[in-house]
């Protein structure tokens, strides 16, 4: 659950849950094709299932790609986070891993372009979190970041985030 741009629906099934993400089909490719890229860079992102492509209601009426993702086990969006026990310093642990993400994408040539708490999933890793990208729709690859567009990252974080990040120094 949480706010998207696009339809998003879980689905189960034989104990496993799965997120479909309604797309234009070049839009999903060109998510898949991200959303493999960093995977095969060891970058933490959640596990590609496909994309359903040519889909049409019974009357023959085109629908939208699927984009087919596992869910991530023991995850949780931000907003869950802070219905459970333990929230003290939680604000600080979010931004914390939002940061370790961020560098670890910029690191890896991954211009991200649209950083905010509703693109990530957050896994309690031993007091700290782990975040974990679900959502490339707006990033690009490259083999290294420029000074702009690592700035343009920080810029958009520090919007979504006032409180959090800061760019420049």
């Amino acid at each position: 659950t949480g706010r998207h741009r696009h339809v998003v629906r879980f689905i189960e099934c034989e104990g496993r849950y799965f997120a479909c993400k309604e797309l234009t089909t070049r839009l999903a490719l060109r998510e898949f094709t991200l959303l493999q890229h960093l995977k095969d860079e060891s970058l933490p992102v959640v596990d590609l299932v496909g994309v359903a492509l040519d889909r049409r209601e019974a009357d023959g009426t085109p629908l939208d790609a699927v984009l087919i993702t596992r869910h991530l086990p023991y995850s949780l969006p931000y907003f869950h986070l802070f219905t459970g026990p333990n929230t003290e310093g939680l604000h600080t642990r979010l931004i914390d891993a939002l940061a370790v993400l961020l560098c670890r994408l910029h690191l890896g040539g991954f211009f991200w372009g649209d950083c905010s708490l509703g693109n990530v999933l957050f896994r309690r890793d031993v007091g700290a979190l782990a975040a974990y990208v679900v959502d490339t729709e707006t990033g690009e690859a490259h083999d290294a970041l420029t000074d702009g567009q690592r700035q343009l990252d920080l810029d958009i974080a520090a919007e979504n985030f006032p409180l959090g990040i800061r760019g420049g120094d």
